[in-house]
């Protein structure tokens, strides 16, 4: 008598442990797992659109030609006041009006040949050309030598 409540406790036993195991395979399975991998990047209404990558990486490569500089030469003014040179050994730069805040119109080298062509009446700014390049601005007097 003793071999079958033996064997049926044992049964039972095994069962319970298959079952129990069975709930932890589960509970890992839907539980566990999905919160192990990262989720996915969100997306935004202004985030920037990805392009699909090119199938070829050379043909895809555009290169523009850059566009080179136009210097727009004034016509001439007037006729020169007389002929001078750049004495700041750093350059000049040429200004669109006859003070420091205005923008700059050209510049102009050490030594450079320029043309004035108009002087403020306080003779502190003058109206000057670039002989080299045509580019005409104000610059400070002292920074010109008369020749």
């Amino acid at each position: 008598m003793r071999f079958p409540e033996t064997a049926k406790s044992s049964v039972s036993l095994a069962f319970s442990l298959g079952l129990i195991a069975a709930v932890v395979a589960l509970g890992w399975q839907y539980v566990i797992l999905p919160y192990r991998k990262s989720p996915d990047r969100p997306t935004f209404a202004n985030d920037l659109k990805t392009m699909p990558a090119p199938k070829s990486p050379i043909a895809a490569i555009k290169i523009e030609p850059i566009p080179t500089p136009t210097v727009k030469a004034k016509p001439k003014t007037t006729e020169a006041k007389y002929q001078g040179k750049v004495n700041a050994g750093i350059g000049l730069v040429f200004r669109a009006d006859p003070n420091q805040s205005a923008r700059n119109v050209g510049g102009a080298d050490f030594n450079a040949k320029v043309a004035v062509i108009k002087e403020t009446p306080d003779r502190e700014w003058v109206l000057v050309r670039n002989e080299s390049t045509k580019e005409e601005g104000w610059v400070r007097s002292g920074n010109i030598t008369k020749e």
